[in-house]
C-alpha cells in the first residue's frame, strides 16, 4: 500500500557549522542526516498538517511561526537524536516514515516510526523498533482555531536515508 499524499512530506535537513556523529555501519546519506539540524518542510510544496479538533478533521499548512510549528518543534532535536542513535547501532533501511503528533493544550508532541507497507522489510522492523517513541513538552497553549483549544496535530514525513 502506497503513503498517503500527505505522507509524502520530508524531513529536510540543512548545513550547519556543527555535526552530531552518527557511526556504525551507516550510509554516508544517513550520517549526514545526523550532521545538520532538522527542520520541517515540504518538498515541492507547502508543508500540510492534519488538525484533528473533537470531530473535524482538516488539513492545514504548516508555518514557521504558526501554533503549529511551535508545538511540533520541540521534538525535532530528541527526534533526531534518537534517529542517530539507531542509525550508528543498526543497517539502515532507504527512509523511515516518522509521525509528529501535538497535543498543544496538554504541551506535549510525540514522534513514532511507523511500519509502511513499502518499508524495507528486512531492516526496517529493528530500525523502527530501535527509535519507538520519542516524547518532548513544552509550554501549553489552546488552539484557538478549535472549540476549547483543544486539538491534536499530526505531522508525518518522510526521513530519506539512503540515495
Amino acid at each position: 500500500m502506497a503513503a498517503p499524499s500527505y505522507l509524502v512530506s520530508h524531513l529536510v535537513s540543512h548545513p550547519s557549522s556543527q555535526g552530531r556523529g552518527g557511526g556504525g555501519t551507516s550510509s554516508p546519506e544517513a550520517l549526514a542526516v545526523c550532521e545538520r539540524p532538522w527542520k520541517l518542510e515540504a518538498a515541492g510544496g507547502d508543508s500540510r498538517v492534519v488538525v484533528v479538533c473533537n470531530n473535524d478533521v482538516q488539513r492545514e499548512s504548516l508555518e514557521g511561526s504558526s501554533e503549529m510549528a511551535r508545538a511540533l518543534f520541540p521534538a525535532l532535536d530528541p527526534a533526531q537524536e534518537r534517529v542517530c542513535a539507531c542509525t550508528g547501532r543498526l543497517r539502515v533501511p532507504p527512509f523511515v516514515d516518522l509521525v509528529f503528533t501535538a497535543k498543544p493544550d496538554e504541551g506535549r508532541v510525540t514522534v513514532q516510526a511507523s511500519a509502511e507497507d513499502d518499508l524495507d522489510p528486512e531492516l526496517g522492523p529493528p530500525f523502527i523498533a530501535c527509535i519507538g517513541s520519542v516524547t518532548a513538552s513544552f509550554a501549553p497553549m489552546p488552539f484557538g482555531a478549535c472549540p476549547e483549544g483543544k486539538a491534536s496535530f499530526v505531522y508525518p514525513v518522510r526521513l530519506e536515508l539512503e540515495p
